[in-house]
């Protein structure tokens, strides 16, 4: 069957095909072009006419359309009044254009510990509006692969983005910035993952910047690794989980429900989203492998295993194991 929604529909109708485009056509009084012909023919056979098209042309058509690109940054997370809508906007390229992606509600939900900068993406159901492209409630944004987000023990030299546990939090500290003479604020702590632990600054953080608390999990996002530390700046972005760890009990294991992770530990069960679950142990989604495939195994692992973890309000926060 062809690539494109014309073959589509010949491998359907076949030799009816030219006989079926007249027919339309006709029945327009003449007046309708061979190409809405065919997209009109396709919509009645259930045949998509959603074209995928590079970036560069996105503001010239007027048709939902599909596309692949990559994330070079994404912003912090804009929640409206009353809690019922949130829009997160992303910074995307391919090899001939960049533009900005912003997602609604649910689609947003996919961004916060489920996209990172560096990350590929395909997306369907897109269109142009405003300057923006957005998704359309039926569309869809999957990751594809690209970024990995590795533990302080794996850092190399250059731009990356590493998981790990707040060890230290030193708080903020003023000082001179040498090209300006500006007096700037910068925020130093310590990040430890894969048996190795890392000093990291945050470079000028943002008023609205997320708290950092001891014992908590983050994520550091579109990060510089050099002179063995990690040094933000405000292309960079923080997910934290949690704060100091407040309880103990036996970690029960996972179960399921819908796009939900359910998490026994002492009785207590916390249901969390599956990205959610991800980042509070520790894992990264892996290209061609389900999330709730990772989390079985960790989970498995870790069955039985005396933990460490802290509540917000009802919500499970952070989780540290026993070594």
């Amino acid at each position: 069957m062809g690539e494109t929604p014309e073959e589509k529909l010949a491998a359907l109708l076949g030799g009816a095909l030219e006989q079926r485009i007249g027919e339309k056509i006709g029945s327009f009084g003449n007046l309708l072009s061979r190409s809405s012909a065919v997209r009109l023919l396709c919509q009645e056979n259930g045949i998509s006419t959603e074209e995928k098209i590079p970036i560069s042309r996105a503001r010239f058509t007027l048709l939902p359309f599909s596309f692949s690109a990559r994330v070079d940054r994404v912003f912090p997370v804009q929640q409206f009044p009353g809690g019922s809508a949130k829009s997160v906007r992303l910074h995307i390229s391919d090899s001939g254009a960049e533009a900005t992606l912003v997602l609604w509600n649910e689609q947003a939900k996919i961004a916060e510990g489920g996209i990172f900068a560096g990350d590929k993406i395909e997306c369907s159901g897109a269109y142009f509006r405003a300057g923006e492209i957005a998704i359309g409630r039926q569309g869809l944004i999957a990751r594809a692969g690209g970024s990995r987000v590795q533990s302080v023990a794996e850092l190399r030299e250059g731009l990356c983005n590493v998981q790990g546990t707040l060890e230290r939090v030193e708080g903020l500290r003023s000082y001179i910035d040498k090209r300006s003479g500006e007096r700037r604020q910068m925020l130093p702590f310590t990040l430890a993952s894969g048996g190795k632990s890392c000093r990291a600054v945050w470079w000028s953080p943002p008023v609205d910047a997320p708290k950092l608390h001891e014992g908590a999990q983050a994520v550091l996002e579109g990060v510089a690794f050099r002179n063995k530390e990690i040094h933000l700046n405000n292309f960079s972005r923080i997910l934290v989980q949690g704060g100091n760890g407040g309880k103990q009990g036996r970690f029960e294991g996972i179960e399921f429900e819908g796009g939900n992770a359910a998490i026994g530990i002492g009785g207590e069960k916390f249901t969390v989203r599956i990205a959610e679950a991800l980042l509070l142990f520790g894992l990264s989604p892996a290209n061609g492998v389900a999330p709730t495939a990772i989390l079985s195994i960790k989970s498995s692992a870790l069955a039985g295993k005396q933990v460490s973890y802290s509540v917000e309000g009802e919500r499970l926060a952070s989780l540290k194991f026993e070594s």
